[in-house]
């Protein structure tokens, strides 16, 4: 009868794996429709594949390596990676027997006296034992397939993760790198601006002296150079608090490691075209690594489901003994046993995990859809930005083409005396503003022309 129980055990282990009873149902799409394409595409290039974003930086491109080799973020997730392969490894570990060892000794001593006056003597046995044992447990239900699908789907989870991450990361290095130029731009045209104003103060003093200027008209220049040289503060501010973000993200601490010598703003190239919204599926990393935690969400309820099954082992092992070291191994006794064992009462413990696995695939479906339909919302939201803020950028320029007219005529009045100083001075605040502000906008439009390709999913090329 034991003969029977056993070669039942041994058929099953050998007939019944590679059922793969619990595999996963078709992939679930879910309730999103993809649009046909974005609202906006007016690039001039066919693909926006491997495109320069702008003309060659040695500097921006030393920058991004450095921080692309020392950013700690980036350091973090790559010993995640690490970890998820340790865990694929323990998985993998599922499909092969176990085998271990144990040995020990002992001594047992008996003092023993039979008579008084009599000396008593000293009764000791030595014992060795050993034991090898192994157990395998048959993969008959897939349930340890399953949980090495999990663990493999999120191994490729976390290297889109880190994907994710270094495009964000050069992104943001790009932005900050043309913010501390538009900055560096900002104080430059600022300082000349002062140098304007103290030349002007200095004339219209001249001019009081002689009668051809109030009082009024000094105090007012007096305030338009106060008004300018309480900005250069914040611009210094401004550009020590980037400078020290752009340590950070390269993994320094020190201010001084990092340089950013650049004076202008680099030539972009036109913009490109943008494609169509399906291609954001394959491109954005966010979403390869959503998709990829779907499809590990779906196989943890295919090991769940298994694990509600019968599961087959086989346990083999020798056992030693013997009252002298030498001779362990020549005394021993080998046992070979088979089992079937499985759950008959849990409280529903089982059937529990399978609905929470269950509801967190169905979590995975909806964070998978929602980060598609983000995507979608910030490439339009890239698109419509980038195209108002050039519309934006030529009208400023027009306004102050208008506006440094209206100086001109404002000056020649207030010569001929037709027109008080504080309309010229009003034209000439107004030119100030304008020519920085020219400069604030055309970085804002530079640094949304570098986020169109983040949002894409593509690493612009330097």
């Amino acid at each position: 009868m034991q003969r029977v129980v056993f070669l039942t055990i041994l058929i099953g282990i050998l007939i019944f794996p590679g059922c793969k009873t619990f595999e996963p149902e078709a992939d679930i799409t879910p309730s999103l429709i993809m649009p046909q394409k974005f609202s906006i595409d007016a690039g001039i290039n066919d693909i926006v594949y491997n495109l320069h974003l702008f003309e060659e930086c040695e500097e921006l491109k030393s920058l991004i390596n450095d921080a692309l080799n020392n950013n700690f973020t980036l350091k973090i997730l790559n010993e995640r990676i690490n970890q998820a392969k340790a865990m694929v490894a323990k998985e993998e570990a599922a499909f092969f027997p176990d085998l271990g060892f144990s040995i020990g000794g002992q001594k047992t001593g008996t003092q023993v006296k039979n008579s008084h006056g009599q000396s008593s003597r000293f009764d000791g046995t030595h014992s060795w034992d050993g034991s090898l044992t192994s157990t395998y447990t048959a993969d008959v239900w897939g349930e340890a397939e399953a949980n090495k699908k999990v663990q493999e789907f999120n191994l490729k989870a976390t290297a889109w993760d880190l994907e994710e991450s270094t495009l964000e990361l050069t992104t943001t290095i790009a932005q900050i790198w043309i913010d501390i130029i538009s900055n560096r731009n900002e104080k430059r045209i600022l300082l000349d601006q002062i140098d304007n104003n103290k030349t002007l103060l200095e004339l219209q003093k001249f001019r009081f002296l002689h009668g051809k200027a109030n009082a009024l008209d000094v105090s007012q220049q007096h305030e338009v150079l106060a008004n300018a040289n309480s900005q250069i503060p914040l611009l210094e501010k401004q550009e020590r608090f980037l400078l020290n973000e752009l340590v950070f993200l390269s993994g320094y601490s020190l201010i001084d490691e990092v340089q950013v010598n650049r004076k202008q703003f680099p030539e972009i190239i036109p913009l490109p075209r943008v494609g169509v919204p399906l291609n954001l599926l394959d491109n954005r990393p966010d979403i390869q690594a959503a998709r990829l935690r779907l499809s590990s969400s779906r196989w943890q309820i295919s090991a769940a489901r298994a694990d509600l099954l019968p599961s087959f082992n086989v346990t083999a092992r020798a056992l030693f003994s013997s009252g002298k070291l030498d001779l362990l191994f020549h005394n021993w006794m080998a046992t070979l046993a088979g089992s079937i064992a499985g759950p008959i009462f849990d409280g529903g413990f089982r059937r529990a995990e399978i609905e929470r696995v269950k509801a967190v695939a169905k979590e995975q479906l909806n964070i998978y859809a929602l980060i598609v339909s983000r995507a979608i919302r910030e490439v339009e939201d890239v698109l419509i930005t980038i195209q108002k803020q050039d519309a934006f950028i030529k009208l400023l320029g027009k306004e102050l083409e208008a506006v440094r007219l209206t100086l001109k005529d404002a000056r020649i009045q207030y010569q001929n005396g037709q027109s008080s100083y504080l309309n010229y001075l009003i034209a000439w605040t107004s030119i100030q503003n304008l020519e920085r502000q020219l400069i604030s906008e055309r970085a804002i439009y530079l640094k949304d022309r570098i986020e169109l390709y983040r949002v894409l999913g593509m690493s612009f090329v330097l």
